[in-house]
């Protein structure tokens, strides 16, 4: 068990060796050996003790907040720290050639990751899509033209615009209008951002197992007190781990009104609705592709990064055959 979402409110203690957490009033151990990254997604309780065995082991806690964003992580120390990656990275975020180059091949996997998933129902007979992906192809025709990270962000806004835009056409019930962030105001919004949330968590955890540093980043801005590194490869992924899962909840007619709850004009999950949709999660990232399960694809993006900043082989983002 790589990571284990927690997603009721619980108590986490630590029973002589083993991580011991309690729910509804029922106790439940697990062997710390085999938990890599716990997830706390409702209010938790913890101590000093708990963690330290964590630290023992290098199991990272990451906590979301009562609207599902992820709002911090406990991290055990880092053992696989290089000075040499970081300087490289940190040259290549400074040549505004190389950061660009980077940045550009992070949009084409989104972007082709995106139309993947349209030509996926074109393919099975929704003609609906098609004028959305003669647009998309476009715009992404213009990735290798932008000449900054803002205007390849400009092109990356239309693109999710435009894909958006025609997930009506996957099924009725994803007509969500404009795409609203923080707070989201519909269950549609609610799920992309929770969704995205814990793809950002699962990137973040992968990319720690490299010598990569998550503050140097090349399509987003690199920021203070933020892991922006996971937010650039989260990109090629969310289209796989966020929609997709959206698109399979949505045609199976999955979701419920318990899952959501709203009030002046904001929509939010319940606990009924986080641990549906953290159970679908879960599941989809241990799904295999090409004989690998996305979470090994996130941990493979990671260091195939790091192999093109040493110079070993040129970097390619994920990209899913359409």
């Amino acid at each position: 068990m790589e990571t284990l979402f927690v997603s009721k409110e619980a108590q986490l203690r630590r029973r002589e060796n083993t991580l011991s957490i309690t729910v509804d009033g029922q106790t439940r151990p697990f062997p710390i050996e085999k938990v890599r990254h716990i997830v706390l997604l409702a209010e938790s309780k913890l101590n000093s003790r708990l963690l330290c065995l964590c630290g023992q082991h290098g199991v990272r806690v990451s906590f979301f907040d009562y609207y599902g964003y992820f709002k911090g992580a406990f991290e055990p120390i880092d053992g696989s720290q290089s000075g040499r990656v970081k300087l490289e990275q940190a040259r290549a975020v400074l040549d505004a050639d190389q950061r660009m180059a980077i940045a550009r091949e992070l949009v084409r996997g989104a972007a082709h990751n995106m139309l993947a998933n349209l030509l996926y129902h074109v393919y099975r007979g929704n003609e609906d899509l098609r004028r959305t992906i003669k647009e998309m192809e476009s715009l992404t025709s213009r990735i290798g033209k932008a000449g900054d990270t803002a205007a390849l962000m400009g092109v990356e806004g239309n693109l999710h615009a435009a894909y958006f835009d025609a997930w009506k056409h996957v099924d009725s019930t994803l007509d969500f209008g404009k795409r609203v962030r923080r707070p989201p105001n519909n269950p549609v919004n609610c799920l992309i951002s929770f969704l995205n949330q814990l793809t950002y968590a699962v990137v973040r955890h992968e990319t720690f197992k490299t010598h990569l540093d998550e503050t140097l980043s090349f399509l987003h801005a690199p920021g203070s007190g933020r892991a922006s590194l996971s937010l650039d490869l989260a990109e090629p992924f969310k289209p796989m781990l966020t929609d997709m899962l959206i698109f399979r909840l949505a045609r199976k007619k999955m979701m419920s009104d318990n899952w959501f709850e709203q009030h002046d004009g904001v929509c939010l999950l319940t606990e009924t609705g986080r641990r549906h949709v953290t159970e679908q999660f879960s599941a989809r990232l241990e799904e295999e592709f090409r004989e690998r399960s996305f979470r090994e694809w996130i941990y493979r993006e990671a260091i195939l990064l790091e192999r093109h900043l040493m110079g070993v082989a040129e970097y390619e983002s994920f990209k899913r055959k359409a």
